[in-house]
This record gives structure tokens, C-alpha cells and sequence, in this order.
């Protein structure tokens, strides 16, 4: 009897053991400006923390004059930008902390090397989930850097086994217009905060 329920008991400190680790590797919610918890069926609106103004974020034709569209900061408030989704790799209604998550809408993509500019530009055109290799360049992750504000960070984990860049999102100017860029661990990453759309009937789920 008492090895029946010691044993009972071995079982239980286990289990509870178990169940705490699985909880504590769960990353934390992402949270907008207000502190509740992002999820993906809403719309926000993503705006960099700086001093002065600057306004939210577009698309604008690519380096080359044409397609790809490229993703853009508008250089004030009142321009009209784009609200965004931000959808988990794993289908997830709450959106985390470092977890792989697609931009939409359109779909926000690393473009191809730019080497003359030496730059890899955020470019449009990219395609919805079907995390692994093929679709390694559409994949993003908010990086906690106070309480709700993150950096945007392009550093894939759909794919254990490819090579791929891992870098901050920032800014670079061509041609006077703000581009999204990934930037080295030197340059200065955005700094990002985000509003919730403000009629939730906007989502277009």
C-alpha cells in the first residue's frame, strides 16, 4: 500500500514538474499600446517610438522603379498608411513574443539582395504560412524591448536545418524615401509600437 502510494505521489510531483516547465517555455504575449494582448483576426496600425513625428508604414514602388512594391515608413502622421495583421506560424489566435509570424496585408517578404545598395530590402509579394524552407524569407518575430514596444527581427525558426539571415529591421533612405531594410547589429533597429484598429469590423476575417 504505501509503495502504491508513494509511487501515486512520484507520479503527481512529476506530472505538476512537467506541466510547470511546458508552461514557462511558452513566450509571452505580444501586447499593443494599450496592454492587451495582440491577436491575429485584428488589424493594428505598427508606428515607430522616436523623438519628433514620423508616420506608419506603406508600400512604394521597389529600388528599381517597379515590382516588388517596397515596404516604407511615410515620413508623416497624416499620410495614409496601412493597418496590418500579424499571423503565427502555428495558426494561433494570441501573437508572441519571438514567434514566427507572417505581416499582412499585402504580404511583407525579404527581397533579393540589393548589391549595389548593399541592403536586403522588405519587399511585398511574399505568401501566407507553409512554414519550412521555401517560404524562409516571409517570416518575422516582434522582440520585446520594453513593455509593448518590440523590434521587428527577421530570424526564421521554420526551418532548423537552412541557412538564413538573422537581423533587426531599420530604416535606409533611397531616392528621399524611408525603405525598411535589415540592418547590421551596429545600426540603429525600429522601435515599434502597435495600435489596434479602431473598429474591429476593419479585419478582414
Amino acid at each position: 500500500m504505501k509503495t502504491s502510494l508513494v509511487a501515486k505521489l512520484s507520479f503527481l510531483i512529476l506530472a505538476l514538474a512537467t506541466k510547470a516547465q511546458l508552461g514557462t517555455s511558452e513566450s509571452e504575449p505580444v501586447l499593443d499600446v494599450y496592454g492587451n494582448k495582440v491577436e491575429s483576426n485584428l488589424e493594428y496600425k505598427l508606428l515607430e517610438v522616436k523623438n519628433g513625428t514620423s508616420g506608419g508604414f506603406s508600400i512604394h514602388g521597389g529600388t528599381n522603379g517597379g515590382c516588388p512594391l517596397d515596404v516604407v515608413q511615410l515620413s508623416s502622421p497624416t499620410e495614409r498608411d496601412h493597418y496590418v495583421r500579424l499571423l503565427p506560424f502555428d495558426n494561433s489566435t494570441v501573437v508572441r513574443e519571438s514567434t514566427d509570424l507572417n505581416l499582412i496585408e499585402p504580404v511583407w517578404t525579404v527581397g533579393n539582395y540589393n548589391a549595389s545598395l548593399g541592403k536586403w530590402f522588405l519587399t511585398t509579394g511574399g505568401i501566407v504560412g507553409h512554414p519550412g524552407a521555401k517560404t524562409l524569407l516571409n517570416w518575422f518575430k516582434l522582440k520585446k524591448v520594453t513593455v509593448s514596444i518590440y523590434n521587428l527581427v527577421h530570424c526564421p525558426s521554420v526551418c532548423d536545418s537552412c541557412v538564413k539571415l538573422c537581423n533587426k529591421v531599420g530604416i535606409f533612405y533611397v531616392d528621399g524615401v524611408r525603405r525598411l531594410v535589415l540592418v547590421r547589429d551596429d545600426d540603429q533597429p525600429l522601435r515599434l509600437v502597435l495600435f489596434p484598429a479602431p473598429n474591429p469590423s476593419r479585419s478582414s476575417m
